[in-house]
């Protein structure tokens, strides 16, 4: 009974997506954002560009017709977008031939650190998954704690006491440690360091 359910919930994101509802617009955007500007960063060489680069490419994908059938698909169009834009941007600054050159003498030299982009791409989904099936209130005080928001200040702007904002952000803390495992080292030098 569960699976029909997911899978008609997949079916309804999908559709939402295809026909731009809102809602599954919102979910898709969360989703894809912050893999997508780490992704762009590392083609852009961390500039401060690449938030623009990353919502013109949702915002394309907004006017365009393109519908999608799985999830897959989009994953790859979207990853492609913001490629494309990326090396775009780059020699539109001209930088293009000689960044585009180490990045792509980095990726087919050296397959290890292919890998280890992949694998940070991947961690960094995983974590924006498993943030998804938090409480409001916690995830939203994890992620202003991401950003480097005071206990104090959280508390002020939620309404809550300091000890709230902080048992909460421990249970965030907690459960997504759990849920990622060996991967939550990853996101730990990703984010927090």
């Amino acid at each position: 009974m569960r699976f029909k359910r997911v899978v008609m919930e997949y079916r309804q994101f999908l559709d939402g997506v295809n026909r731009k509802e809102d809602k599954a617009w919102v979910e898709l955007y969360d989703y894809f954002y912050a893999p997508l500007c780490c992704y762009a960063a590392k083609i852009m060489g961390n500039d401060q560009m690449v938030e623009d680069v990353v919502q013109g490419c949702f915002v394309k994908l907004w006017l365009s017709t393109v519908c999608f059938e799985d999830i897959k698909v989009i994953t790859a169009y979207l990853y492609r977008a913001v490629y494309n834009a990326a090396l775009n941007f780059v020699r539109d600054q001209k930088r293009s031939k000689k960044a585009h050159e180490v990045w792509m003498g980095q990726v087919v030299s050296d397959e290890s650190d292919a890998v280890e982009m992949a694998l940070e791409e991947e961690a960094i989904t995983r974590f924006y998954t498993v943030i998804t099936r938090l409480p409001e209130q916690q995830r939203d005080i994890l992620l202003r704690s991401m950003k480097g928001e005071r206990v104090r200040d959280m508390a002020e702007k939620l309404g809550i006491s300091e000890n709230t904002v902080k048992t909460q952000k421990k249970r965030a803390y907690a459960f997504v440690r759990e849920q990622l495992g060996d991967v939550w080292m990853v996101i730990v030098g990703l984010f927090f360091v």
